[in-house]
């Protein structure tokens, strides 16, 4: 186990980094229900990969077949009649030789070709927005489940002056005058 990990983190740190994007990311953006989506991958024989977790996810290139199948649906068309575009360079055989020099010639704008940006800014948002936050849902979390006793000396003092503000000033031989007053004042009245 350690030497597949070992195995796969090589291959992984010498692979380039594509964005995944979830079946229900995918599902929601073309608003379609989960038959659909499937129906469409059988169509164009894609096999939705795994991630670590064992959580599906299509690549970039799947997702843009899915995209283009769903707009010629939208425009009429129907599912059996898609044509999976295939690129000709990608058809024609080539030899070592022209496989390198090819290979030479790929500029920095082909790694992001393909790459939805507004997908990729959103998913980078919900992580730095979650990077960001984590700080005050650990707070509000601690104090959910925090007593009197476990407030800071600062805290508590600020609590009682708090409660004391809020007591009435109760003092019994002023409210006993009050109290007989009025009840002298009804008796003179009646």
């Amino acid at each position: 186990m350690v030497a597949e990990f070992e195995k796969n983190s090589m291959t992984d740190w010498n692979s380039t980094i594509e964005h995944q994007l979830r079946p229900d990311e995918l599902m929601a953006e073309l608003d379609i229900k989960k038959q659909t989506y499937y129906n469409y991958l059988k169509r164009l024989e894609i096999k939705s990969e795994k991630d670590s977790e064992g959580k599906s996810y299509l690549t970039q290139a799947q997702a843009k077949l899915v995209r283009d199948l769903r707009a010629h649906v939208v425009d009429g068309g129907k599912i059996e009649d898609f044509t999976v575009e295939k690129d000709a360079a990608a058809l024609a055989v080539a030899d070592a030789a022209e496989l390198d020099t090819a290979a030479e010639t790929v500029t920095q704008a082909d790694a992001t070709e393909g790459l939805d940006l507004k997908v990729l800014h959103r998913e980078a948002s919900k992580i730095a927005a979650h990077r960001m936050t984590a700080g005050h849902h650990l707070v509000l979390a601690m104090a959910e489940q925090m007593t009197y006793e476990d407030l800071h000396p600062e805290a508590r003092a600020e609590v009682d002056q708090v409660r004391t503000a809020g007591l009435p000033k109760f003092n019994p031989q002023e409210l006993a005058t009050d109290l007989l007053s009025q009840f002298r004042q009804q008796m003179q009245t009646a």
